[in-house]
């Protein structure tokens, strides 16, 4: 496994491995299928991180057989095999495939919503309980990560688009209406536990002044993670499509799907990653694989470009894959991928060994206690996640902020052996030298490609 630890794999695998006592706060996080089947996985005989990274490897073979699948809804199998071995070589697939986050698991389901969208689009005469079929698995899709019901715009483009005879053209609305309705009852069900609230953070348009300049920031980002981690390559090879009369309207729809998924986030959004648009991946590749598929029916200039298109793809695949397997320090990430999964607090270097120290002292003391911050960062979960079962360690949370913490920890400390591990920007933000001078330091580990660093500490009066 290339990279370490992250801190949103810390929080689900801690959830997971409590459930069901923070099962409310699985809810307000809006992520509740894949928690689910993390808290399933945690009985399995297995490193819970790697158990939970086999499951988005799963979900990443599933978002290529849901290609197939699109293909052949459309009698094309070939664009939906092409589509596939282009999502092997996106680098963005090949980052979040890996990674215990529920991002994978919304392509693959991404990736059924096109093929059930484009078997809708063939029908000779839909019924609104196709439509409901269709509404039915974007609401699953919101269920797995809330952001999901933006794939409603799959169904609702093909069912607006779909060729019906004029006296039939009211039951068009009625069956965007009722895979609406069907879309929404999944987050409404839970809207009463506050489904999804926890990333209400992230939502800039309930700062709409704000927002409006957020946008063209959020589009161009959106126009970066496309260029390095689709890469552009790929969105080229899609746009020839537009080129080619014959598959024109079906390569409208899936460019305007994408980009309404990629106007969505990009209009409410105040905090975006790349991994967020990994859904828009499947309709843009499958329209990538419906070019590639009808590569021999173009002109001789056009199956020149799409050839070398397709190679540049491949290449670029193969060399940010050799690269992040190597090390994903050296593989060309994003800037955002970067400063998350290599830089920062939330990348886990180190884990392995502060845990390891933490195991010898509770065997040389017999028994120890650490301590955490209420806050939910990858320093404090990361050891809890491999201690969890360990008798010997005691685990507290304190309010470090709290004007009597000191006295909380010396009340601790006085039972047994305190410990305590904390990052750096934590040091600066407790006042931990000034505040707490008992704490003292005995061991740090610093980031290999930042400054970032976690220490241990114990309370020596």
């Amino acid at each position: 496994m290339a990279i370490p630890l992250f801190n949103d794999e810390a929080v689900y695998l801690s959830r997971a491995q409590h459930f069901p006592d923070q099962f409310l706060s699985t809810i307000h996080d809006g992520k509740l299928i894949h928690e689910l089947l993390l808290a399933a996985l945690t009985h399995l005989p297995l490193d819970p991180l790697v158990s939970g990274r086999l499951l988005s490897v799963v979900c990443g073979w599933l978002t290529v057989i849901g290609l197939w699948l699109s293909g052949k809804m459309v009698a094309d199998q070939r664009a939906g095999i092409l589509a596939g071995l282009l999502y092997i070589c996106s680098p963005l697939a090949i980052v979040h495939d890996l990674l215990a986050i529920p991002d994978a698991m919304l392509a693959s389901v991404a990736s059924f919503v096109l093929a059930l969208s484009l078997r809708l689009n063939q029908m000779s005469n839909p019924h609104r309980w196709h439509a409901a079929g269709v509404g039915a698995l974007v609401a699953l899709a919101s269920l797995v990560k809330l952001p999901g019901v933006f794939l409603f715009a799959l169904p609702a483009l093909t069912m607006l688009i779909h060729t019906m005879p004029p006296e039939q053209q009211h039951r068009r609305w009625e069956m965007v209406r009722t895979a609406l309705i069907v879309t929404l009852l999944a987050p409404a069900a839970f809207a009463p536990f506050n489904y999804g609230g926890a990333e209400s953070h992230k939502v800039g348009a309930l700062n709409l002044m704000l927002q409006i300049e957020r946008v063209g920031q959020n589009l161009y980002q959106i126009g970066e993670w496309i260029t390095i981690a689709m890469p552009l390559s790929a969105l080229m090879i899609a746009g020839i499509g537009l080129a080619t009369s014959q598959t024109r309207r079906q390569h409208l729809f899936l460019f305007l799907s994408a980009g309404l998924f990629c106007l969505a986030l990009a209009v409410i959004g105040s905090v975006l990653y790349p991994r967020y648009i990994l859904p828009v991946w499947v309709p843009i590749l499958f329209a990538a694989g419906l070019s590639l598929s009808q590569h021999r029916q173009r002109r001789k200039a056009l199956r020149g470009i799409s050839a070398a298109l397709t190679l540049v793809t491949c290449l670029w695949g193969a060399f940010f894959a050799f690269q992040y397997i190597r090390n994903p320090a050296y593989a060309p990430l994003t800037t955002a991928d970067r400063h998350q999964y290599v830089e920062t607090w939330t990348a886990g270097y180190h884990v392995a060994e502060i845990v390891y120290q933490l195991r010898t002292e509770a065997e040389q003391s017999g028994s120890i206690i650490l301590a955490s911050p209420l806050q939910t960062r990858l320093i404090h979960l990361g050891p809890t996640i491999y201690l969890n079962d360990d008798p010997r360690i005691a685990f507290i949370d304190i309010d470090m902020q709290a004007t009597d913490a000191r006295q909380q920890l010396s009340d601790l400390a006085a039972q047994r052996p305190l410990y305590i591990a904390l990052d750096a920007e934590e040091i600066v933000a407790f006042d931990i030298e000034r505040r707490f001078p008992e704490l003292k330091r005995i061991r740090e580990w610093r980031n290999p490609y930042s400054a970032m660093t976690f220490f241990l500490y114990v309370w020596s009066p």
